[in-house]
This record gives structure tokens, sequence and C-alpha cells, in this order.
């Protein structure tokens, strides 16, 4: 009996002991919110506003054009810009400077950090399309990354 008397008051302390600390610890989980875009992009193509042309990092969005027209990049936040012609490694893009591929030129204007503006051009007829690609990377957050590929008609 003396046994249990004591087993008895053993729990009943340990109850007073959880009891006074107020009833366990408090645990605070903070999630944050998820990561927002650096920069999204829009284009004009001859002056005119691209409608549904709205590209963030990890997209891709394809825009066609023709020779003789004039595209205008707009990047909400400074980005670097590349340009992927064919196989070969990507090149950065310099205002002034014209990258030529498969008979096509682009002269590429950088106005600002965020602008990019490719007049395209070629001296005669093309055979077939020609693609490029331009990748986007944000200059805050290297990581970020947005691809428009140009296909170029005519």
């Amino acid at each position: 009996m003396r046994q249990l008397n004591f087993s008895l008051a053993c729990v009943l302390v340990a109850s007073l002991f959880v009891a006074g600390c107020g009833g366990g610890v408090d645990v605070a989980v903070e999630i944050p919110p998820p990561p927002s875009a650096a920069f999204d992009i829009g284009a004009t193509l001859n002056g005119q506003r691209l409608a549904g042309v709205d590209v963030f990092p990890d997209d891709d969005q394809t825009i066609q054009v023709q020779t003789g027209d004039v595209l205008e990049l707009d990047s909400s936040g400074p980005v670097s810009w590349e340009t992927v012609a064919g196989t070969a490694a990507g090149i950065p893009t310099q205002s002034g400077a014209t990258l030529l591929f498969e008979g096509v030129a682009f002269t590429e204007t950088v106005s600002t950090p965020g602008q990019l503006t490719l007049a395209i051009s070629a001296s005669q007829p093309l055979v077939a399309p020609v693609p490029i690609t331009i990748y986007a990377t944000s200059l805050d957050d290297a990581y970020q990354t947005a691809r428009i590929d140009i296909v170029v008609t005519r």
C-alpha cells in the first residue's frame, strides 16, 4: 500500500510541474511568402504593344517577326541580355552591334539595362524561318532568367 501512495504522489508532483509550465512549449512557425519575380518582360513590335506577351523568370515566349520589323523588349527590372543563334554560345548584347545569322541581321540597341531593341533586316528573301533566342537574366538575382524565342519570316 505504501508503494501505491508513493507512486500516486509522484504522479501528482509531476502533474503540478507540467501544470506550472503553462501546458507545454509554444512553437511558432513562420512561412515566408514565395519569392517574387525580379522582373517581367513585355514587347513592342513596330511601336505597337504586343498583347499576350508578359514573360517572367522561368517562362518562355515565342514571338514571330518579319524582316524590316523593329522589336523592343522591355523588362520591369535590370537584366543582362544574351542572344543564342543556332549552336553558338550565348552572345552578350552590345548596343550598336549587329548579329548576322542565316541571312538575317539583328541590330541591337540597349537603351537601359531593362530595354533591348532589335532592328531586323535581310538583304535577300529568306528561304526558311530564322530562329534566335534571347535570354534575360536578372542583375539582382542571377538565378532568374526568362527566354524569348524570336522567329523571323519573309
